[in-house]
């Protein structure tokens, strides 16, 4: 049985969670919307149009920042936030939050992302367990962890 140390998934981590994905599924909807505005930009303040585009290409993506930060912050999303300790064996992982106990069979992950800092063990699409790499206490179980995941 591997434990690990408790942790927490902060909201500033989540944000940057969230704001990555929606980039790399979307990239192409951005650089549309920008090359737009960048070919309208010859006509800004001659016509209502061009300068409407000119202004929403350039602020599209900052404005997608933002609106994906304040739903972050939802009211509904604090349970995520909580401190959470994992247990895994060859078979299922235990997650502790709360004071409630979950068993979930490594059979029921659908997708695993690796990470540089974590992994993303996603259960169902848009419900996923954060593991950080950094929660092991010894290499050897990090390691472990690692050949659970990748026999998924």
């Amino acid at each position: 049985m591997i434990e690990t140390k408790k942790f927490n998934l902060t909201q500033k981590e989540y944000t940057k969670i969230i704001v990555q994905k929606r980039f790399k599924k979307s990239w192409w909807l951005y650089l549309i919307v920008f090359i737009a505005a960048i070919l309208n930009a010859k006509q800004f303040g001659k016509d209502n149009f061009s300068t409407f585009f000119v202004i929403f290409g350039f602020a599209y993506p900052f404005l997608s920042i933002m609106w994906l930060y304040l739903w972050s912050l939802s009211k509904d999303l604090k349970p995520i936030f909580s401190e959470m300790e994992l247990s895994f064996d060859d078979s299922n992982i235990y997650a502790k939050r709360n004071g409630s106990e979950s068993k979930i069979p490594f059979k029921n992950l659908q997708k695993v992302v690796n990470n540089k800092n974590y992994w993303m063990l996603y259960l169902i699409k848009g419900q996923f367990i954060y593991v950080p790499k950094s929660i092991f206490y010894l290499d050897k179980d990090c390691k472990k962890f690692t050949s659970l995941i990748k026999q998924k």
